[in-house]
């Protein structure tokens, strides 16, 4: 199962790789952020380049947080773990993680591709191929020239707006 961990922003990797470091392994299966690529302009160019999806965010899977919560606390600079009122990790739904491992689409460094979509000519999106095949519907805001579109979704106990970028495929001609 996975649960969230929540760590100061900006600090993803060093504190993965300070929780790889001190938990021993058989207390769980994977430690990991995720990240998305997005396209930026630089100079006139389209560049495409990786950033943490969810700032200060931590995913571990286990099957014993309780023993995990304990050895975390005992690491320096670990903000707080994310918790119900009942002081427990706050696990991940399985609704919420199949959210997720659909937007990772199996990618083994848990980077949420690019989402290629089609356009129609007053560049309406008919279609997409990558993580928001699925979520077209649930577009609530596009920037087709900036290379996004956010998606609105219950996530850790919130309704988040979440930015998946896109880069665009060949338009469609009209039909009439």
């Amino acid at each position: 199962m996975w649960y969230v961990i929540q760590i100061m922003t900006g600090k993803e990797e060093m504190m993965r790789e300070i929780i790889t470091r001190n938990l021993p392994s058989k207390m769980y299966e994977d430690c990991f952020y995720i990240r998305r690529e997005r396209i930026w302009r630089l100079n006139g160019e389209k560049v495409c380049h990786v950033e943490t999806m969810f700032p200060g965010y931590l995913f571990v899977t286990t099957e014993d947080p309780k023993a995990i919560y304990w050895k975390l606390r005992e690491i320096p600079g670990l903000t707080k773990l994310l918790r119900t009122e009942e002081s427990q990790f706050l696990s991940v739904s399985p609704e919420e993680q199949d959210f997720l491992e659909d937007l990772i689409d199996k990618d083994e460094e848990k980077i949420v591709r690019l989402s290629e979509v089609t356009l129609d000519e007053e560049k309406k999106i008919l279609s997409a191929k990558g993580p928001l095949r699925k979520y077209v519907k649930q577009i609530v805001k596009k920037k087709i020239r900036l290379c996004y579109v956010m998606i609105e979704k219950e996530l850790f106990g919130q309704k988040r707006k979440i930015l998946i970028g896109i880069r665009t495929g060949k338009k469609k001609a009209e039909t009439r």
